[in-house]
């Protein structure tokens, strides 16, 4: 190789490593924000505590990172890398199925019922929630349950075979239909419309790269709903009217979100989308009803669409029962600003409509809260509390998903597990009134205790569990005196 040539590539490669300094110092070139990515770092000031700590550099160095020049180009480039020839989604939660059909990993796991709470979890839920939808009957509010859709359901084939093995005939969406048609609480089931509709759609219910139901898919479930409010509930509502559909390639709306926080090069392919153009018709002399929904993100395109503006006499969202919105559009406002008891009670209907990545949060505890203003010396039932407050924690009920996934023991025992753990916690000082349960609990766990149980079976001629229940009922029994 000639001194030329070497030369030529030494400066090549020095402009290689000096274009990202540069573009960093000037901006030259215009660069587009990367999606999803938390705010940037900024540099830290010197300090000579964070400087021993190691708190200055840590920071400083984050922020060197996130800041040199051409960084979102190239993050671009590799996850396009990565896209193309392994099909890989680097992005939290994404999923890449068959035929680039993408999911995320919670709408899989719920369809797959990974994440199966247990009967005697629902069984306790719905018991609460019986009482309180009778209460609030009396009243006059009604309350209904709508199961929203979920791509997992509507596309199964284009999930990857390796989350269809975990597959189980125990889910949470087949104990909220069961438990709901027991209990007698109406409840319209948008994922069964939607699989039913999937072959006579005049246009994609979900896109190819986004989690949210379509935006055409969405007006159709709006109609549905309204249907259910007007027929089944007796609530009247205007009719929703579809004038004409535009079918396009540009995609609108939520219709691309996972696609777009994956940060590519080249946007996915995708089919053409179908975006109606409806408006409702108003009943004559008909007062509208006031109605609450309790829902996650899915109910954002319902709301952004003006459907609860034009067909109810009010706009009422909590998101995840939580954030108040509109409200919150021009100012941050939660559920706990309410008395929520005395709003219920202003509505005609209350919906708690959930997606099939949230069958296992369900309401979001508002059966529970109103169930304990309503009942406050109801008898407590603790391990259902506790097992509620571990679906809260996402974090801590992910973690023991993951761990019944690893082991093998079936999620709704994991649950039951940590819940027994917290109850045992907080038992030590004392503060929580025995049942039998509790005590059943105990002897199981004592091997020793187990193991004169057994001999006293033997000698009293019945099975081991009923000496257990006997030794339970005695425990109490002397407890109590």
């Amino acid at each position: 190789m000639n001194q030329k040539l070497k030369t030529a590539i030494f400066i090549l490669l020095l402009l290689i490593l000096l274009v990202p300094v540069i573009q960093q110092s000037t901006g030259l070139f215009q660069e587009k924000n990367l999606r999803g990515q938390a705010d940037t770092a900024v540099y830290p000031r010197f300090s000579i505590r964070t400087w021993f700590t190691d708190e200055f550099q840590v920071q400083f160095n984050r922020a060197t990172e996130e800041h040199v020049g051409f960084r979102p180009v190239l993050i671009r480039l590799k996850n396009q890398l990565e896209y193309t020839f392994y099909n890989k989604a680097n992005a939290s939660g994404v999923v890449v199925g068959k035929h680039r059909y993408l999911f995320e990993s919670d709408y899989i796991r719920s369809y797959t019922g990974r994440d199966y709470l247990g009967d005697y979890y629902w069984d306790q839920k719905f018991n609460r929630l019986k009482q309180v939808t009778d209460t609030l009957a009396k009243l006059g509010v009604k309350v209904a349950i709508v199961l929203e859709a979920g791509k997992a359901s509507y596309l199964p084939e284009n999930i990857p075979s390796r989350f269809t093995r975990f597959t189980s005939d125990h889910t949470n969406y087949q104990a909220i239909l069961r438990e709901s048609g027991q209990k007698g609480i109406p409840l319209l089931d948008l994922n069964r419309f939607y699989r039913d509709k999937k072959s006579s759609a005049p246009y994609p219910l979900f896109p190819k790269g986004g989690i949210h139901w379509s935006t055409g898919g969405m007006v159709l479930a709006a109609d549905t709903l309204l249907g259910f409010i007007d027929g089944a509930l007796h609530l009247p509502v205007p009719d929703l009217v579809i004038d004409r559909v535009e079918m396009t390639d540009s995609l609108r709306d939520t219709d691309g979100d996972l696609a777009d926080i994956m940060n590519l090069m080249k946007a996915p392919k995708h089919p053409k989308m179908g975006y109606p153009v409806f408006h409702l018709a108003d009943k004559d002399s008909v007062r509208k009803p006031r109605v609450l929904a309790i829902s996650d993100s899915y109910f954002f395109n319902v709301l952004n669409a003006k459907i609860p503006a034009r067909a109810f006499a009010n706009e009422a969202f909590w998101y995840y029962n939580q954030s108040i919105y509109p409200d919150s559009w021009s100012a941050p406002k939660d559920t706990g600003s309410l008395n929520i008891p005395q709003t219920v009670e202003g509505m005609d209907l209350v919906l708690i409509m959930v997606t099939e990545r949230f069958y296992h949060r369900f309401d979001w505890d508002f059966t529970d809260v109103l169930y304990r203003h309503y009942y406050p010396a109801a008898a407590k039932e603790y391990r259902y509390d506790f097992m509620r407050g571990i679906v809260r924690n996402y974090i801590w009920f992910d973690d023991i998903q993951q761990q019944s996934d690893y082991s093998g023991v079936p999620m709704q025992d994991k649950l039951a597990g940590n819940a027994d753990y917290l109850f045992w916690l907080d038992d030590r000082a004392g503060k929580i009134p025995h049942d039998v349960g509790y005590y059943r609990m105990n002897i199981l766990k004592d091997p020793v205790w187990m193991k004169q149980i057994r001999e006293k079976a033997l000698i009293n001629k019945i099975s081991v569990d009923e000496q257990v229940s006997r030794d339970a009922i005695w425990m109490l029994q002397q407890a109590n005196q």
